[in-house]
Parts: C-alpha cells; structure tokens; sequence
C-alpha cells in the first residue's frame, strides 16, 4: 500500500494550524506532502497580501513539499445551479460544503478565467508552477479537465481517485474529516478509523487534512490513529511519484 496525505485550504487564514500539522506529520516520519493552497480564501486573504506567509509556501517548497493550486476563492461566489441538475448537486452544494465547491457550477468560460487569475497570482508571487490542481471540495464539472489540459497541468483529483487530463485514472479512496459540526465531528472519529480498516488492502489511499480538524482534540487523536493503522500496511509517498 502507498499512503497520499495532503493539506488542504492552506492560505494565511490558516497560518497557525499549517504550521502545527505541518509539525506533527514531520514528527511523525512522514515525507512532505501536498500543499492546496488558495491564491484568495473566501476573498478575504489573497496571497499577494501576505508576503511573510508567501516566504513561508516557499520554504515548505524547498523542503520538498508539492504546492499545488486549490481554487481561487473556495467558495462559490453568486453562481446560480447550471441547467439541468438535480438533488444530487443541490446536496453537493449546500449539505455537503456549506457553499465552498467552487468549481461544480462554473461554465468554460469561467474555468478557464479561475484558473488564469490563480496562475498569473502564482507568477507574480514567483511561486513554482503547480503541477497539480484540486478544485474546492473535489467538486467540479465537465469542463475542468479539457482547462486542465489547455493550461499544462499534470494531474487532479476527485473523491474516487486521481486522474491525468486526457482520462488516465488512479483509483485511490480517501479518508478525511469533517469538524463543522459535532455531528460531523462525532461520525469522522467512527467512520475514518473504520475506513483506515476497510482499505487497508488499497494499492494507494490518500489522507486529506483541513485546518480545522486541528481546532479539535478529538479528531488530531482520531488523524494520529489512522495514520499509525496505516503505516503499519504501507508507506507513505509524496504526490511528486505518482504517476497515473
């Protein structure tokens, strides 16, 4: 078994808590990992803004983590639903994320300009190029991997697994938390170590970490746990060596 552990929504919003995680999965033996950060998190705190936190992307960087675009905003801004869909993206939208998948009601034109605004923001920063590119939530529609494709990007992810545009396809399931409510909270500690158990067979899993999961005591027990159950089956990778 490999092991992918990324973190995701890292923006000065975050600071602190990606400094702590960070720490911790260092602590733990565990090779870097990929960083999603969001060029301007929920509109309030653009990279550009922010250059100590900017020096800091740029050391984790150096230090082998893979820094890899997450969004713009994070946050749907005032898009009403395409035509045609149903419950099912309604769910997605407002149960689901509470609003932050960004990138499941754009139309091509919209895709194209999110991702042009998040790569020129990159370049003036003089941030590496993102190889890779995860929309907020996992949420997207049919018109993020022909953008994808038109941009350069190498890979982008899903719930179900990893996939090159063009169609190539890794499936990897991933385990992640949820902290917005204490029924959320109470179900990630039950489901996620059970989900660690289930796929313990896996060729690759991946394990996503927000923020947020580090404001509860409970869920940093419940991470540490299903990390140390997987070690024991596999190795944890950088995203840098999987190839779809």
């Amino acid at each position: 078994m490999r092991i992918l552990v990324s973190l995701h929504d890292v923006s000065p919003r975050h600071a602190q808590a990606c400094r702590e995680i960070l720490a911790f999965l260092k602590a733990r033996g565990i090779p870097p990992v990929a960083l999603l950060v969001v060029p301007d998190f929920h509109g309030q705190w653009p990279l550009d803004s922010h250059p100590d936190f900017v020096s800091e992307l740029l050391g984790w960087h150096e230090a082998g983590h893979e820094l890899v675009l997450h969004g713009y905003w994070h946050r749907e801004q005032e898009t009403p639903a395409p035509q045609g869909s149903g419950m099912r993206t309604w769910f997605a939208r407002n149960f689901m994320t509470g609003g932050e998948g960004e990138f499941l009601a754009l139309g091509p034109a919209e895709v194209r300009e999110r991702l042009a605004m998040g790569l020129g923001l990159w370049s003036r920063l003089d941030l590496p190029r993102p190889r890779g590119f995860v929309p907020p939530a996992w949420l997207h529609n049919q018109h993020l991997d022909p953008a994808l494709a038109e941009r350069g990007f190498g890979w982008t992810e899903n719930h179900s697994g990893i996939r090159v545009p063009g169609g190539v396809f890794q499936e990897s399931p991933v385990i992640s938390w949820a902290s917005r409510d204490v029924v959320r909270r109470q179900g990630s500690r039950l489901v996620c170590p059970w989900l660690a158990g289930k796929w313990r067979n896996r060729e690759l899993v991946r394990i996503a970490i927000h923020p947020h999961d580090f404001d509860w005591p409970q869920l940093i027990r419940s991470i540490d746990g299903v990390l140390e159950t997987l070690a024991v089956r596999g190795t944890f990778v950088p995203y840098s060596g999987i190839q779809p």
